[in-house]
């Protein structure tokens, strides 16, 4: 176990924290709250492209993916593992649900190679949970940090109006076969097609909301309301609920994992730090990343392991049999169901900021 000693001179996350914010106010508006200003940036970049005449619609998509993974959803996802592979700490307190880890690789290889279409589904079915849970995750944080005591009531409420808002179009697009990701058209189950589910969906986000916007009221009233907790509830509902408006989905998807991959990147950094500062990282490999003040580091170890990553997916493409579909699923999204299967675990965790 490291410990860590800091002097004035030092720098240190811990002594220059401020209170009610995860980090310090600008830290957090700029890079957790309003980096959301990166969702429309991927289908502006595409338009673009294609308006101009410089790349086809499809081509575009590619660049789009290649860019957003590349850049930012690659480091993102591998750096989950510092929390989790490469820290002894948990795998010594979780070994079974470490260990368990290892069988969504086979699920994925069975899925891409017999049922493509359910893999994509259950791939984009979890990644919008698993995006809005750390949504979740970050509201709970401020709760931590602000200090305030809130009922359960006023909790779920919170994780209402963040779940729901992708839903009301959303489902509509569903419902009328317009919901297009990775070359798939997501189903829409033939049974519930009598019922007005996007009807009742957009029925209950609006309802939570308006609940929402009262207690928000009553808790500004009554000066006890963590107002960065506010902010990022009310920039996630606005852009869930505009979001699947896109008329181009995997476009419009990879800008909302451009920012949650952004928030990702910049938050386990952070956690990383305080833990180094606190002397609980157990691994030589972590404390080097996060040992300078600077994320630098860190970011670039994940650019290097995902283009390794990707080297490898191309060597799968060139001494098997497989099509480059499936070479992609057996490596990227075995390892990105990891990612999400990891994620919701740590995102109960919000001792990691206290």
């Amino acid at each position: 176990m490291q410990t860590t000693a800091t002097s004035p001179a030092t720098f240190s996350v811990l002594q220059t924290r401020e209170p009610g914010w995860i980090y310090k106010k600008g830290w957090d508006l700029s890079l957790l709250i309003f980096s959301a200003l990166l969702v429309p940036l991927p289908l502006l970049l595409a338009e673009l492209a294609e308006r101009t005449g410089w790349l086809t619609r499809n081509q575009a998509i590619d660049i789009v993916n290649i860019l957003v993974a590349g850049l930012i959803g690659g480091p993102h996802l591998y750096s989950t593992f510092t929390l989790t592979y490469l820290n002894r700490s948990f795998l010594r307190r979780h070994p079974i649900y470490a260990g368990a880890s290892a069988l969504l690789p086979a699920i994925v290889i069975y899925l891409g190679l017999y049922h493509y279409t359910v893999l994509i589904f259950m791939f984009f079915t979890w990644a919008s949970i698993h995006v809005l849970h750390q949504i979740i995750y970050i509201t709970d944080c401020y709760r931590v940090r602000a200090g305030f005591r809130e009922p359960l009531w006023s909790r779920l409420l919170d994780y209402g109006v963040i779940l729901t808002g992708l839903y009301p179009i959303g489902l509509y697009k569903l419902s009328q076969g317009q919901f297009r990701v990775a070359g798939v058209v997501l189903p829409y189950p033939d049974f519930l097609r009598p019922f007005p589910i996007p009807e009742l969906a957009a029925v209950v986000f609006f309802s939570l909301l308006l609940a929402w916007v009262a207690k928000t009221a009553v808790e500004v009233w009554q000066d006890r309301v963590s107002y960065p907790k506010t902010l990022l509830i009310a920039v996630t509902a606005t852009v869930s609920f505009f979001l699947p408006m896109a008329s181009n989905m995997d476009v419009g998807f990879q800008g909302y994992n451009t920012w949650h991959s952004f928030q990702y990147m910049f938050l386990f950094w952070l956690i990383n730090r305080l833990r180094y500062e606190r002397g609980e990282v157990d691994n030589t490999l972590v404390q080097r990343l996060v040992r300078k003040p600077s994320m630098l580091p860190y970011y670039l170890f994940f650019v290097g392991v995902t283009g390794a990553v990707v080297l490898l997916v191309l060597l799968i493409r060139l001494v098997t049999p497989l099509t480059p579909d499936q070479s992609y699923f057996i490596v990227i999204l075995s390892t990105l169901l990891i990612h999400y299967y990891f994620d919701h675990f740590l995102f109960t965790r919000t001792e990691y900021v206290v």
